[in-house]
């Protein structure tokens, strides 16, 4: 597969992500970062993304990440977070965002790298 394809792959699954926040209790908040992820992947495939834009999306997603770490660290187990779907704790649901804005992170991180080999 190459990477056009992959990073498209990568569009589809971040508007999937955003579509199951509906039922998240701050949706508008996760939806616009998978939206935005989504919305950052496909302008790269265009070419029309500043390698610092990424970087600061990147960035600003896993210093989020970090910050919610004290609120489930010790306090839900990795069958809990990757277990049933249910939010058994808020823990458990602090987990599972801090998961994806490492995602996040770590996807902005490969688009930006590229951008700059590209440039």
């Amino acid at each position: 597969m190459t990477f056009k394809a992959f990073n498209l792959l990568m569009v589809v699954l971040f508007l999937l992500s955003a579509s199951v926040q509906l039922n998240d209790p701050d949706p508008m908040l996760w939806i616009s970062v998978y939206v935005l992820a989504a919305a950052f992947s496909m302008a790269h495939a265009l070419g029309k993304l500043h390698a610092s834009s990424i970087f600061a999306f990147a960035l600003l997603a896993f210093i989020w990440a970090l910050a919610l770490v004290p609120t489930f660290w010790g306090k839900a187990s990795l069958a809990e977070v990757f277990g049933r779907l249910d939010m058994k704790t808020e823990a458990v649901e602090v987990a599972r965002e801090f998961g994806g804005l490492i995602i996040v992170a770590a996807w902005m991180l490969v688009l930006g790298i590229r951008r700059i080999k590209s440039d």
